[in-house]
């Protein structure tokens, strides 16, 4: 076939008038590649005045006949770890740029992978108002067929999409979105972190260091706090638990959901058709964490009917505020599932990676040393609102830390139609991926981004004295609560959480980390793979 017959006569006309050149030739019908070298023509459609590429031409990994890219991410012959997304995303990046697509998946969407925060930025402003996040679709499996008689109607936030997601989240979100809400637990959220002091008091070796399941520690000071926001309710987590005690149990629970969502949502699906290991183990860990959980949700609602309410109560619980406005017990119930689902692991993580980085920035922890003085005089002094209100410091050293190691290494969105995206034309149900982890550590929006300098979040003059390596922040490279309607509901309760333990830690130790420098892996958390055992000196005044 020529290239003649390819072409319309209008077409074939304007390419025999201009063969001799290489140029580009613009019409009204869009952009034409000529080249001299090739009879392949190109015809790219135009928006805004602006060539579109068409989707094939994505630069990616090349996807096999009938296995497509699946193999990349298998044992043995695969070179791609679903546990190193991180570096699986910087693999991409260096070998074809800014965008990238990676198709043929076995059971799942084309994956768009954008690194440029222009491009995260657009896409973000043009999504509607139900935005999707990429589909879980063994959480959808698990409440709508495994669970269906208890989530019928009211599925919560997390797996969640269209109206249904849509309806719970109006329901609740003017209640957990609101700055006064949160700061109503700071005082109960102040005794949690005395008791955690306490204890890591008495966990403290001959050295002074902490043992290396810090971490595991942390997660019950979180739960401890969840439990308390969401319920009113004391689990006792910071006493010594044994194996089989119902805290543990949740613990684990979540801790055993968030390691195989990745197996069962990032690997070829075979649950589909073959519940195998990894399936089970995931249904498992749901079936447990919500049993659990029902059983205190379900004795803070018992406890309603014994209590009187006025608006001067502060020891009302979040499912007590959402019940009392809904009127629906399984919308609370529901509600306190997802936080404590989310709410446990993900804090846990970002105040063991701050530690992490005061430890090994001895100026920026002294400096934070000096602000804590002032907000609080003492090193029993309560945590309050307005205490917290002068902790801009700490505010921007735990900014900074979630810049450099996010609790979620990538943000996403599943198109719902189509959209240009860095001059492509890219189809409706594209699953797009932005990795933040590699964006927010980039020489191209950060100066020296493998520092740890808080100072770059702080208010004041570019160059100025106070902060000397601020510039303009491009506001879409690093969103470690997400954005827009899909970004995190918990996330004033968290900033809070981190806020009140993390002044009381830094005001009553020094903290060292002796072990060199902390590697991370994806579980899907981002979460450190050494012992955390660090090292506190009590501090004189």
């Amino acid at each position: 076939m020529t290239t003649k017959s390819l072409l319309t006569p209008r077409l074939f006309r304007i390419l025999k008038r201009y063969y001799s050149t290489d140029r580009p030739y613009s019409t009204a019908l869009g952009v034409i590649d000529i080249s001299t070298n090739d009879e392949v023509i190109e015809y790219k459609t135009l928006k805004d005045g602006v060539a579109v590429k068409d989707y094939s031409k994505i630069p990616g990994p090349k996807a096999l006949p009938i296995i497509g890219n699946a193999w990349r991410f298998a044992p043995i012959i695969g070179h791609y770890k679903i546990h190193e997304l991180d570096k699986v995303m910087i693999s991409l990046y260096q070998q074809y740029g800014k965008i990238v697509k990676v198709s043929g998946l076995i059971g799942h969407p084309d994956l768009l992978f954008v690194f440029d925060g222009d491009d995260i930025q657009r896409v973000f402003k043009m999504e509607e108002t139900m935005p999707h996040r990429p589909s879980m679709p063994s959480l959808h499996y698990y409440k709508q067929h495994l669970q269906k008689d208890f989530f019928r109607g009211n599925e919560g936030v997390i797996g969640v999409h269209g109206p249904k997601w849509d309806a719970f989240r109006k329901q609740v979100q003017h209640i957990l979105l609101s700055p006064t809400t949160a700061k109503m637990y700071i005082e109960p959220l102040d005794l949690i972190a005395t008791d955690f002091l306490n204890r890591m008091e008495d966990m403290l070796d001959e050295n002074r260091e902490l043992p290396g399941n810090f971490l595991h520690e942390i997660y019950k000071w979180a739960l401890e706090s969840v439990a308390r926001v969401s319920l009113n309710t004391r689990l006792g987590c910071l006493e010594p638990l044994a194996k089989d005690s119902e805290s543990q149990r949740i613990i684990e629970s979540i801790n055993t959901f968030f390691w195989n969502v990745a197996e069962v949502e990032l690997k070829m699906p075979v649950w589909r058709v073959y519940k195998n290991k990894a399936f089970r183990k995931y249904i498992g860990a749901l079936e447990d964490f919500r049993r659990l959980c029902l059983k205190y949700i379900e004795a803070c609602m018992h406890k309603m009917k014994e209590k009187s309410y006025n608006s001067g109560n502060e020891s009302i619980s979040i499912v007590e505020m959402i019940l009392l406005k809904t009127q629906n017990p399984k919308v609370a119930a529901v509600l306190a599932l997802d936080l404590f689902l989310v709410g446990v692991d993900t804090t846990s993580i970002a105040i063991a990676s701050t530690m992490y980085q005061l430890s090994q920035n001895m100026d920026k922890q002294e400096k934070l040393f000096e602000e804590l003085k002032e907000a609080l005089p003492n090193q029993d002094s309560k945590v309050t609102a307005a205490a917290q209100e002068k902790m801009t410091y700490l505010r921007a050293c735990i900014k900074e830390t979630l810049r450099m190691y996010p609790v979620i290494i990538g943000n996403g969105r599943s198109l719902q139609s189509d959209t240009i995206i860095g001059g492509y034309k890219v189809p409706k149900g594209t699953h797009v991926i932005f990795p933040h982890l590699h964006v927010s550590n980039s020489e191209q929006y950060f100066e020296e981004p493998d520092k740890f300098v808080p100072e770059r979040w702080l208010k004041g003059e570019a160059g100025s004295e106070r902060c000397p390596h601020q510039k303009k922040i491009h506001p879409f490279v690093s969103l470690p609560f997400g954005y827009g309607r899909r970004s995190c509901l918990g996330r004033r309760f968290a900033e809070v959480e981190m806020n009140t333990l993390l002044s009381k830690v830094f005001r009553k130790y020094k903290i060292n980390y002796n072990y060199g420098k902390l590697t991370y892996k994806v579980s899907p958390t981002y979460v450190p793979e050494q012992p955390l055992k660090f090292q506190l000196t009590k501090r004189t005044v």
